[in-house]
């Protein structure tokens, strides 16, 4: 390798030999990087690019030479363009593989040095070039396909591998081309066509998808299905409701089951299908926040109120979305430390206290309910977050029932610790003496028996 490159240059990259796997959060190789990038001439780079002696090395100088929009771009990808060289992504949790040809596409779409315009123009003519090298790549094709920009001068060339390869994933990049010739094309891949039909919601498709509607379970067929903003395709998300309700197992709408399908619904914040899932908040206690506020934007404040205390008052816990899991853009511009995503003490208290807010006396109505329906281990957060002591003490008999009603010895513990926090001492005597009533099922389990004795300690008690 000496005499192709620089001392200096050879010196630098020398650390890097020992990596065999790209490791975003490493310190040390973005200073090589840097360092390379700051001292390598093109020729450096391309000779690198075919030549280092690992993977890692050679992902380095692409990802230069792409920064850099280096006219050796073409030449080092045309060379490469069947390379058997794979690369390795590590993150705290994930490892991603990836082929070095296919790294080229994945550097392009995360660079910051380039616009957007110049890095679809380079995949463009990398796309070209996979296309026009005999015989075409399609390993490479389908590995990038989410990648190929939609450029009118390879449509057809595109076109003919998907009819030849029948390839699902390449299906999807001729889809992005909306051309209606093609509609009949991507029918024809039946169950497969689902995440095609996602880049070409053409109402041609709703009879399809319609037909296919067995598979309201499968993400890509929801994803497809919520594209689909208008009058008719409401008709369909209406109809996959009603059979998600029907279908229910144990009538229990569960995060898995029903908040998925929910946000599946609304992912592209279409506002024909927000009063189909204004439904579920009635029937099945599921709301997300947007809907909330479109549907207090379009009713009066006591329709609003009505609204919201019909959804408290049912049984069972209230599952509430703050922010939809398949918005990736929106959660990332979230200003970090707020804890409304996580926390479903926060998104209840939220609610209260937009109740609250509306009406003071709908609000004291649902406190029981609510309190009733908590899970029993969220009691003391939720009198800590509520902040409303004197309106929780209105209702004290409900933390009374719930020490009766509690499952387990253990989530007594919790419960009178938030009532202790509400300072009336005859609400904390009259709890005291349920933990009392049921001491020997603490005994249970020797970490309750640990818990009640230091329960009893710090409280300064004796049973």
């Amino acid at each position: 390798m000496f005499g192709q490159i620089s001392k200096e240059l050879l010196t630098t990259i020398k650390p890097l030999e020992k990596y065999q796997s790209f490791y975003i959060l490493d310190e040390e190789i973005k200073g090589i990087e840097n360092k390379v990038a700051e001292i390598a001439k093109s020729d450096e780079l391309e000779y690198l690019a075919l030549n280092g002696n690992n993977v890692y090395i050679k992902g380095v100088a692409i990802k230069i030479l792409i920064n850099r929009n280096d006219e050796k771009i073409k030449d080092v990808f045309k060379a490469l363009i069947n390379s058997k060289d794979s690369t390795i992504y590590n993150t705290e949790h994930l490892l991603g593989l990836g082929s070095l040809p296919a790294f080229f596409f994945e550097k392009l779409s995360f660079t910051n040095q380039l616009d957007k315009e110049t890095k679809n123009n380079i995949k463009s003519d990398l796309v070209e070039i996979i296309l026009n090298n005999q015989p075409v790549n399609i390993s490479l094709l389908n590995e990038i396909h989410y990648q190929i920009p939609v450029n009118e001068k390879y449509y057809e060339k595109i076109r003919n591998i998907v009819i030849e390869s029948k390839s699902p994933s390449l299906l999807i990049a001729l889809a992005k081309y909306q051309n209606e010739k093609d509609i009949e094309l991507i029918k024809s891949f039946k169950e497969e066509s689902f995440s095609a039909i996602e880049e070409f919601p053409n109402d041609d498709f709703l009879p399809f998808l319609e037909k296919y509607i067995n598979h309201y379970n499968e993400f890509p067929y929801m994803f497809a299905v919520s594209k689909f903003c208008s009058p008719k395709g409401a008709e369909l998300v209406s109809k996959i409701v009603d059979l998600k309700i029907t279908n229910l197992e144990n009538s229990t709408c569960n995060k898995n089951y029903c908040l998925k399908a929910f946000n599946q619904i609304y992912m592209n914040d279409c506002k024909i299908f927000y009063p189909i899932l204004e439904r579920l908040w009635l029937s099945h206690k599921i709301l997300s926040f947007d809907i909330l506020d479109f549907y207090e934007e379009n009713h009066t404040k006591e329709e609003t109120v009505d609204f919201i205390l019909s959804g408290l008052l049912l049984n069972g816990r209230a599952e509430l979305i703050s922010q939809n899991m398949y918005d990736i853009k929106k959660m990332l511009s979230q200003t970090p430390g707020g804890n409304l995503n996580f926390s479903e003490t926060s998104k209840l208290v939220k609610l209260l206290n937009r109740l609250k807010t509306l009406s003071e006396e709908k609000y004291q109505i649902t406190l029981n309910n609510v309190i009733s329906n908590i899970d029993n281990l969220e009691i003391d957060d939720f009198i800590y977050e509520l902040n409303d002591n004197s309106n929780l003490l209105k209702v004290k008999n409900s933390f009374i029932q719930k020490m009766k009603s509690n499952e387990n010895a253990y989530g007594l513990l919790i419960i009178i610790n938030g009532v202790k926090s509400l300072g009336d001492k005859k609400l904390f005597k009259d709890c005291f003496g349920i933990i009392k009533e049921r001491r020997n099922e603490f005994q249970e389990k020797k970490v309750w028996e640990q818990s009640l004795q230091e329960f009893l300690r710090i409280n300064k008690l004796k049973l």
